[in-house]
């Protein structure tokens, strides 16, 4: 059965890195980056809500195209509100595919070094940009609005994001192979 595979988080927890690395342990394995696709748009931030809004809309029709070919997608985005999760749930019923929801979850004073390192020396064009919307200070913020989901998603699987992302990745890893 494929798998659509949620990894959410707040920014700078490790989600893009982590899908990149679970979609490369399986052959055709998507790693599909919202965020990426948002970039790729002409004069994306001249209207960041409709540029956002339709990078969602073009990655669902990627995902669908994607699973219905009998592959899986791994996709790692912030969403405190769950108007996309539902869409994406929505998406693996569809297409018959089993939907994994995974948030990482760490604390504010290790989500302030993560965003204060990516700050520092960002190591992916999209964080260049990120680093412009949300840094150090912002921590408990992003991880408070996340709080939401554990009493709206109550299936989602936390999975601690403190320690190194190897460690996170056997973490994720062990929450895919466990049963819904």
């Amino acid at each position: 059965m494929t798998r659509l595979v949620l990894i959410n988080g707040a920014p700078g927890s490790g989600k893009s890195t982590l899908a990149d690395a679970l979609a490369q342990e399986l052959p055709m394995t998507l790693a599909l980056d919202v965020d990426r696709i948002k970039h790729s748009l002409g004069r994306w931030n001249e209207d960041l809500r409709a540029s956002g809004l339709h990078a969602r809309r073009l990655s669902l029709a990627l995902a669908r195209e994607h699973l219905s070919a009998g592959y899986d997608v791994v996709l790692g985005q912030y969403l405190a509100r769950t108007a996309f999760i539902e869409d994406l749930e929505g998406l693996a019923a569809e297409t018959h595919a089993r939907f994994v929801e995974l948030v990482l979850h760490l604390d504010a004073p290790a989500l302030a070094e993560r965003l204060a390192g990516r700050s520092r020396q960002p190591s992916r064009m999209e964080h260049v940009v990120n680093n412009d919307l949300v840094g150090p200070d912002d921590a408990d913020r992003l991880l408070e609005s996340l709080e939401v989901l554990r009493e709206a998603r109550p299936r989602a699987a936390w999975v601690d994001a403190r320690g190194p992302l190897s460690s996170t990745l056997d973490l994720l890893r062990a929450a895919l192979t466990s049963p819904s």
